[in-house]
């Protein structure tokens, strides 16, 4: 497939989407952060270790807070996979992975992953991104690389979009 560098960098660049889910964090209080509108709810525990302490996104029926939304949205551009299924050596690592406790340190996190995932995408050769990404991504080896990156925006866009909805009922229901 031929395409221009231009029209690559319009798709895969997640700038724009970002900076929409960062408009909307501006305010967000830990209150907020943390808030379970219902029960069970997929959250953060304050002072928790780890990935699995958070739940999966898996667990049927269950909602999620703010807290855990945002945590995912920081590991999601992050992961270790993200640069060796790109072909990279990867900058972070997921032992570094964390469940920021504070509604600050969820956004920091989630900007310097996203800062790490930028750079990323920008390295990529032109050259490079119709290329399949091969063994490392297991059953998606035959896929290319510009999907990866198209899953990636996928995930930044709804997650964020239901940030915002979030955010939308905790204030409606806290008049």
């Amino acid at each position: 497939m031929d395409i221009s560098a231009s029209r690559l960098v319009e798709l895969t660049s997640l700038d724009y989407f970002f900076e929409r889910l960062r408009g909307r964090l501006i305010g967000l209080t830990d209150d907020e952060y943390l808030w379970e509108p219902v029960s069970p709810c997929l959250t953060i525990r304050p002072g928790a270790q780890g990935r699995a302490a958070r739940g999966t996104p898996d667990t049927p029926g269950e909602f999620s807070t703010i807290a855990w939304r945002l945590c995912h949205i920081g590991d999601g551009l992050r992961e270790e996979r993200n640069w060796r299924w790109l072909g990279q050596e990867p900058v972070l690592l997921d032992a570094d992975m964390w469940q920021p406790p504070t509604a600050s340190d969820a956004i920091g996190y989630v900007e310097e992953a996203f800062a790490a995932w930028s750079a990323l995408v920008a390295s990529i050769a032109v050259s490079e991104w119709w290329l399949p990404m091969g063994p490392v991504a297991g059953p998606y080896a035959t896929l290319d690389r510009v999907a990866f990156v198209v899953h990636i925006m996928d995930e930044l866009i709804h997650h964020g979009a239901e940030v915002a909805l979030l955010r939308d009922l905790y204030r409606a229901t806290q008049r």
